[in-house]
């Protein structure tokens, strides 16, 4: 089991980058980062190429803010020998997963820690996870071939859920820090298949290929289930409250509801919904609703009151300040800013 170190993890706007070119892409599903560079990651970038000035570098390809996970995945390729040094800061409730495609040699830190120094294999796998406002990073002295899969968590425990897998993480400290993972490896030579190519069709595969990603996780790394003392039939009340918000996020959805479908007093269930999934059931609703508008806002010409309505939001003024909370701009400029 690998540690975890996050790069980024963003909900980064849905856009195929390919080869220094970008292209409109339309959502497919109506939802469910100079050589020397520290990436502060709140506000996050709005941009590919704000990214890309994080690492002084273009990437070989990206694809943004996969529709059923919420994955983003980048390429990122060096052939030259002066010396690189990258550093991020975490974010919270994210995940990234590093898929080392050549031989490498580099060093590897966590704040003034150094965790690792030496030559990586290809076909090497590193997940990665540290606290929020933890600092961590790379440096080398030549080539590099990097696939960075970056895995908002709660992605992930939507699918855990699904499947019925509890799922709170990954645990920490377990294992080697790159470890041989030959399924992970394939899956990332897929992903570089997918960025070879432009388009809807390769979007569609790059999205196929992370929910494979993410059930081979779930399945291959140890997770840390919730505490063993809270009884299945909570944990099912949960998860049909939470699955409630996903399916009905349109209609007006109060804690009230929430609780009597989970089978609880109100108090019991905030309370639990938060020790659960990290965030209250409000916070839930909110993101649920801002999921569907950016689908109607990059697949749709509905105007800005329309899709508040259609997606929960008492107003457009509504909508706005959600929007700008949760991605620092108004939804004219996030539909403007991805080619509409």
């Amino acid at each position: 089991m690998a540690r975890v170190n996050v790069d980024a993890v963003v909900h980064w706007p849905e856009i195929c980058w390919k080869g220094g070119r970008n292209c409109r892409v339309t959502s497919l599903i109506d939802l469910v980062f100079p050589p020397t560079t520290t990436a502060y990651l709140m506000p996050l970038p709005s941009t590919l190429n704000k990214v890309e000035q994080q690492w002084g570098m273009r990437s070989a390809g990206a694809f943004l803010h996969l529709p059923t996970t919420g994955a983003s995945v980048f390429r990122w390729t060096r052939t030259g020998d002066e010396p690189f040094s990258y550093s991020a800061v975490a974010q919270p409730n994210s995940l990234l997963l590093s898929v080392v495609l050549r031989p490498m040699r580099a060093r590897s830190h966590v704040g003034e820690n150094e965790v690792w120094a030496g030559p990586i294999n290809a076909g090497s796998v590193r997940l990665l996870s540290l606290p929020p406002g933890q600092n961590a990073g790379f440096s080398c002295s030549g080539p590099f071939d990097l696939l960075h899969i970056h895995l908002p968590l709660e992605g992930l425990q939507i699918a855990a859920r699904r499947f019925g897998i509890g799922f709170d993480g990954f645990r920490k400290d377990c294992g080697p820090l790159y470890r041989s993972d030959d399924v992970g490896h394939l899956l990332g030579t897929q992903f570089v298949r997918a960025l070879d190519h432009q388009g809807a069709a390769a979007r569609m595969y790059a999205d196929g290929i992370a929910q494979s990603l993410v059930a081979h996780l779930l399945r291959h790394y140890d997770c840390c289930l919730e505490d063993e003392q809270v009884s299945i039939a909570k944990d099912d009340g949960l998860r049909v409250a939470f699955d409630y918000v996903e399916s009905q996020s349109g209609e007006e959805i109060g804690v009230a509801r929430l609780a009597s479908l989970a089978g609880m007093s109100e108090f019991h269930f905030l309370r639990r919904f938060k020790q659960r999934y990290g965030i209250t059931p409000h916070a839930h609703v909110v993101n649920a609703r801002l999921r569907l508008a950016k689908a109607d806002l990059m697949s749709s010409n509905k105007n800005i009151l329309q899709i508040a309505m259609d997606r929960g939001f008492s107003n457009s003024s509504h909508l706005a300040r959600a929007f700008r909370k949760a991605e620092g701009m108004t939804p004219q400029d996030y539909r403007k800013a991805r080619g509409f």
